[in-house]
């Protein structure tokens, strides 16, 4: 099977065959002719069914939890992956939970570069059911498609959309990704061939649609607005706490590219991202200088040396920080 995304816990992992046999047999969905495996652990258990083909590798996981559960996986590969929530939710973070990488619920869908690292999953209580495809460097991928009407693959034509190895926006699986997953899930052809032609239909059709839906986005100036919203609302919560936020904490927080970062923010908050941090933290120190506290103290609170604070407080307002007071009483 090919190296995709797998668990973490090879303590969990089940090597019995009537076990996995008995696992299978339970599936809302069992798959002919998939490789299974299965883990089971205090509060969780998990079946994988998948199909590892020259040009992509598909699976359907399976998770069962009993309350709130973190499994730690690993993604050995920076590869393009499709993850459509067939039933539930999931919500992948770094495993120092400091960001979020990936989120999404029932019948939606995401596109990602994922990086190659570990990885923690978060479930609820209760079933949940992802389906999930890695394109591989093949050529049935990467030639050009008329489908686009442009010269270029479904895979290129998505890391265009993407426009950075990151996430897409939440994707609706209503429609025909949705009816083409359950087809496929209830009937994935009873040889290797119809599975092989099958999965190859598949995946063309989700790719298909998942540029379609990007572009339908982009066009409509939607993808980004979200998480340039979230961007500035932590910038702002940063700010006020003290704490020392840029343009690059910034994106490391959302799993974002530094670029990209920069791009989204100016294209749905009108400002570029530095100067949006600047304004924050001056505005800050204006408070902070009009509540008492002294040059230095606001310098150390905003993370600027005392002479960066002076040059730039006297830019924008048109006096030192020392002499604000004299200003605000006249």
């Amino acid at each position: 099977m090919r190296l995709s995304l797998h668990i973490d816990r090879p303590d969990a992992r089940v090597h019995s065959e009537a076990a996995i046999r008995a696992a299978v047999a339970r599936s809302a969905y069992p798959l002919a002719g998939a490789e299974a495996r299965y883990w089971a652990a205090p509060g969780w258990q998990v079946l994988e069914q998948g199909y590892d083909l020259p040009d992509v590798y598909v699976c359907s996981v399976e998770v069962e939890a009993s309350g709130d559960t973190v499994i730690p996986i690993r993604c050995p590969l920076h590869d393009l992956y499709g993850f459509y929530m067939v039933a539930g939710g999931i919500r992948i973070g770094t495993t120092d939970a400091r960001a979020v990488v990936l989120h999404t619920n029932a019948g939606h869908y995401r596109l990602s570069y994922l990086p190659a690292a570990t990885y923690t999953c978060s479930f609820a209580a209760g079933i949940h059911h992802i389906f999930y495809f890695v394109a591989k460097d093949s050529v049935l991928f990467r030639e050009p498609s008329p489908e686009l009407a442009d010269s270029i693959a479904p895979v290129e034509a998505l890391r265009a959309r993407l426009a950075t190895p990151a996430v897409s926006a939440n994707l609706s699986m209503a429609g025909v990704a949705g009816d083409s997953i359950q087809r496929f899930l209830r009937h994935p052809g009873s040889t290797y061939l119809r599975r092989y032609l099958a999965i190859q239909t598949l995946v063309i059709t989700l790719l298909l649609q998942a540029c379609e839906a990007l572009r339908v986005q982009f066009a409509a100036g939607q993808v980004g607005a979200a998480l340039a919203t979230r961007m500035r609302a932590y910038i702002d919560e940063q700010v006020v706490d003290g704490q020392d936020v840029g343009v690059a904490s910034v994106a490391r927080r959302f799993a974002v590219s530094y670029a990209y970062a920069k791009v989204i923010f100016r294209r749905h908050v009108g400002r570029p991202i530095g100067g949006y941090i600047r304004g924050c933290k001056l505005e800050q120190a204006r408070r902070m200088l009009e509540a008492g506290d002294s040059p230095a103290q606001v310098a150390r609170y905003v993370c600027w040396t005392p002479a960066y604070f002076s040059r730039a407080f006297r830019a924008k307002y048109g006096h030192p920080p020392g002499q604000h007071g004299n200003f605000i009483s006249s």
